[in-house]
């Protein structure tokens, strides 16, 4: 008798790793009812296949945990060099992502039935039982029902057939994997831990932990350029208000306030899809702001305010009436002149020759208000002059025109210049929040002692050399003087300072002291013999409300040296700034009689010529109104008189 069973070969060459056939599921393989021991087989399969999916569960996460935290170290390492505003978000969605890749990948390792016989026969080695009695029972669909009621296999005495032997065979086997199955380990397939996966996720905390506490260089650059994204959509919104403003006063599509207001409008879209580009929208704005300041005319307001005596007068000559039109009107000036032109012929020559001669005197008003008004005038009060209604009314005619056309155009041009304004403002506000201030102020110190005794100066020269806050401006100044005295003693001193000036001097005493200074203006004539070197130091500038000043002025600030009689004043052509170059030390004693130099001046009488230049420097150019309003608090925080 010869049984044949179904080929259980492994798949694969000899050169490859031999792979398993996955057995089949008896119950998804096969119609009707199962043996009860194939049945029984089954059940007792179930916890094994839980325990071997949360085994791969288990090793699943640690792989997903791995790839997590090193995601996560390549984000916070790139963002170390750049600038990523995102970096949070992405930080948070990794785990979000590794989550659901371990979900999915957990859902597709769900062992199969005959995934999990393989797996017990091979950890509780039991030969293949298992797996064996699931692939009999599909292999031979006859023994997989029920058996046939009557006698036990063992016991039959009918004649054996090929048929009866593989069913028998088929059973047997059967009843002994379910046996083995039953006495198997209960503690398969526990969870464990898996080496690789575990030894990056914890190499990868290891440089997390460093790269995530140390403070991020590019949290600045992305503060700012958050800064820099807000700033752009507050001025984006800002150019829109002010794009519908001109366009709603905008007459038509050749009017310089429409064409501006589309302007306006393609740069705030700019603003809004580029709002990182600072270079790009500052040189837009400034371009733009050039060409409507080109568009400005200067004398404008002096001509409205032509126009506005002008309309005044008109309607106070053709009303009679001294106070009509006190506000200056145009309109109302143009329909003054309207009426006055229907009701010439009524008038008397007499009236005629005084309305020309009032109309004649307001010339040069017209004039400067606009030129066609100037001539529509001097033609409307020669007609007058003449007897010439029918002309001196066609002039009349003329001269309302051009009083309202003149209107028009002083208004198109301020709203011009208010919208030049509003963007040098929001040109301003857009540069002031990518503007990185960092200040860092440098001062100078400077202590020494000086002795006491008799001696006589000589005339020497003195160089030196200053730095002042804020910034690192450096001036430098040159000094003579000139003196006599008595005494004689040494000293020793560290100082620095700039200025310019000559005196001369005697005096006569003797002093010691120590004292040390801070300041970053200096200078003045000198009759000492030598002028050390300052060292510099760190400070930070005081602002307009903090000057550089004590409350009430010592003796030390009480008076400057400012020789204005002897040189030109700031501003005039007499003015040179003092250079020179390092300073010179000389020493020696001498004898004689000194006397008062007299060339320090109140500080009080000086401050108006330096306020004055100040505020003429301002008004000369074309500065920023920042700028402007920082050098007048400096100025307002100076004033003795506060």
């Amino acid at each position: 008798m010869t049984i044949r069973f179904p080929s259980l070969r492994r798949r694969g060459g000899a050169s490859h790793i031999a792979r398993p056939i996955i057995p089949p599921d008896p119950r998804t393989s096969l119609d009707g009812p199962l043996d009860p021991d194939l049945v029984a087989l089954r059940t007792s399969l179930l916890p094994y296949r839980r325990r071997l999916w949360l085994r791969r569960l288990v090793r699943r996460g640690w792989i997903a945990l791995a790839a997590v935290l090193v995601a996560e170290l390549a984000l916070w390492s790139v963002a170390r060099f750049i600038p990523l505003e995102s970096a949070p978000v992405l930080s948070a969605t990794i785990p979000v992502v590794g989550l659901l890749g371990w979900l999915i990948a957990g859902a597709r390792a769900r062992p199969g039935l005959g995934e999990t016989a393989l797996a017990v026969d091979a950890e509780a080695r039991l030969g293949d039982r298992v797996s064996s009695a699931l692939e009999l029972a599909v292999g031979f669909p006859a023994s997989a029902g029920p058996p046939d009621a009557g006698p036990d296999d063992a016991t039959r005495i009918d004649p054996p057939d090929d048929a009866a032997e593989t069913n028998r065979f088929v059973r047997r086997q059967r009843r002994d994997a379910l046996a083995a199955l039953r006495v198997a380990p209960s503690g398969l397939f526990s969870p464990r831990l898996s080496r690789r996966p575990a030894v990056a996720a914890a190499v990868a905390i290891l440089l997390l932990v460093p790269v995530v506490l140390i403070p991020n260089p590019q949290d600045a650059v992305i503060a700012e350029q958050r800064q820099v994204r807000e700033a752009a959509d507050r001025q984006a919104e800002r150019l829109d208000r002010v794009a519908d403003d001109l366009d709603a006063k905008g007459e038509d599509a050749n009017d310089p306030r429409t064409r501006l207001a589309q302007e306006l409008r393609d740069l705030a879209r700019q603003l809004r899809e580029h709002p990182n580009d600072l270079d790009a929208n500052l040189a837009r704005l400034g371009s733009i702001e050039a060409d409507v300041r080109a568009q400005v005319d200067p004398a404008n307001e002096q001509r409205a305010s032509s126009l506005t005596s002008l309309s005044r007068a008109l309607s106070s000559a053709a009303t009679g009436k001294p106070d009509a039109n006190r506000d200056g009107d145009p309109k109302k000036a143009s329909d003054d002149l309207k009426d006055l032109g229907d009701k010439l012929d009524s008038l008397t020559p007499a009236e005629r020759q005084d309305l020309a001669r009032q109309l004649a005197e307001l010339e040069a008003t017209a004039s400067q208000a606009d030129g066609a008004a100037g001539t529509a005038l001097r033609d409307a009060a020669q007609s007058l002059a003449q007897g010439d209604t029918a002309g001196a009314r066609s002039a009349l005619d003329r001269l309302g025109t051009s009083l309202t056309g003149a209107d028009r155009r002083v208004t198109a041009t301020r709203d011009l210049a208010g919208a030049a304004s509003r963007l040098q403002d929001a040109r301003r506000d857009l540069a002031d929040a990518g503007r990185q201030t960092a200040g860092q102020g440098q001062g100078q110190q400077g202590q020494g002692q000086q002795g006491q005794g008799q001696g006589q100066g000589s005339p020497g020269t003195g160089q030196g050399q200053g730095q002042q806050s804020p910034g690192a401006s450096q001036g430098q100044g040159q000094g003579q003087g000139q003196g006599q005295g008595q005494g004689q003693g040494q000293g020793q001193g560290q100082g620095q300072g700039q200025g310019q000036g000559q005196g001369q001097g005697q005096g006569q005493g003797q002093g010691q002291g120590q004292g040390q200074g801070q300041g970053a203006i200096g200078g003045g004539g000198s009759n000492a013999r030598s002028l050390g070197n300052g060292i510099g130091g760190n400070g930070r500038p005081a602002g307009p409300s903090n000057p550089n000043r004590p409350y009430e002025l010592g003796q030390d600030l009480s008076s400057v040296f400012a020789p204005f009689d002897r040189l030109g004043k700031p501003g005039d052509p007499s003015y040179i700034a003092g250079t020179g170059g390092d300073g010179q030390t000389q020493a020696g004693n001498q004898t004689g009689q000194g006397s008062n130099n007299g060339a320090s001046t109140p500080y009080q009488q000086v401050f108006t010529d330096f306020e004055r230049y100040a505020q003429t420097s301002l008004d000369r150019g074309y500065i920023p109104l920042s700028v402007k309003d920082f050098v007048r608090d400096y100025f307002s925080s100076l004033d003795p008189s506060n």
